[in-house]
Formats: C-alpha cells, structure tokens, sequence
C-alpha cells in the first residue's frame, strides 16, 4: 500500500523523434495537485485504488484504509507500507483486523506498488493538462485498466522475492 501525488507539473517520460529532429514537449508549472492511494495483493494481482484525496496524511490514510476494509469485509489484511510519518500514527494502528508492517526507510523498490505507479505515471508523460480534473480522468482510465486485468498486475507486481517466500509460509 502506498499513495502517490499526481499533478500539473510537467511529467517527462523518453520519447521518439524522427532523426536529425529534436523532440519538442510541453512544459507546465502549476502548483495544483492530487493523491491516489493504492493497495495491491502481489500474489492474486487484485487491486483497490481510491483517487482525489487533496492531501497526503493520517485522515486520508484512514479514510482509504476504512474503505479497504470495507471491501474486504472478514479478511484480516496485512498492510505493508514505508515509514511516512503520517503512516505511525495511533489511529491508524487501531483499525481491527488490520496489520501494519514498515519497510525499511528509504527502500521504496521493495514496495510493489511503487512500480504500479510507474505504468500510472506513463499514462500522463510529456502531456499538458488544462485542469487536474482531465489528469485525474485520465488516471482514473488507466487504473480501471490495471483493476480489469489481474495476471498483468501480478506480473508486473509479484516479484520473484515476494511469491517465493509465499510458497513458504503456505
């Protein structure tokens, strides 16, 4: 689980130019922004992502964790997470049948969905946004995307480290 800001500062990504041209890409600077949060299952590749939270920290953790919960009614989840000040919390900690575990600080390549948001990201590269409305819809497709195609966010998501040492508790 983890969140990630969206907004209208320009996105660069690497693209292609006819040779001899040089590649000529927008660029915009406006300071207006936006959170995704996003829990992905590794093993089965499910997936549950809320958009359109103004802000980053407890209240808009515990508001995504509320709803998680809610979707998976009766499954004790195991919320694997970075050390984001706002994620230690004690309300946070409190929610039942809910269980924390911290990455170490500063691995953010150990957390799968960290390479969700790098497919999230390219959905929105080297393009310019008249509004973080228009930004959002576009996330927001290439998310249900992702959500319809469970294999390919297992794929993209179960690292070998993670499925061989599931193979092991089971």
């Amino acid at each position: 689980m983890d969140e990630m800001r969206f907004g209208l500062i320009s996105n660069y990504r690497r693209s292609w130019s006819k040779v001899g041209e040089r590649t000529v890409i927008g660029n915009q600077q406006e300071y207006q922004n936006r959170y995704l949060y996003s829990a992905i299952d590794p093993i089965t590749g499910d997936n549950f992502n809320l958009i359109g939270f103004s802000d980053a920290n407890s209240l808009s953790t515990k508001l995504f964790l509320e709803a998680l919960k809610k979707e998976y009614d009766g499954y004790h989840l195991i919320i694997v997470w970075d050390n984001a000040p706002f994620h230690k919390k004690r309300e946070l900690h409190t929610i039942k049948n809910l269980t924390p575990i911290f990455l170490p600080s500063y691995s953010p390549q150990l957390n799968p969905v960290e390479r969700f948001y790098g497919e999230i990201r390219k959905s929105t590269a080297n393009r310019i946004f008249q509004s973080i409305e228009s930004q959002e819809s576009i996330i927001s497709k290439e998310i249900a995307l992702w959500m319809d195609d469970a294999i390919r966010t297992k794929k993209l998501c179960g690292y070998y480290w993670i499925l061989e040492q599931w193979e092991d508790v089971i």
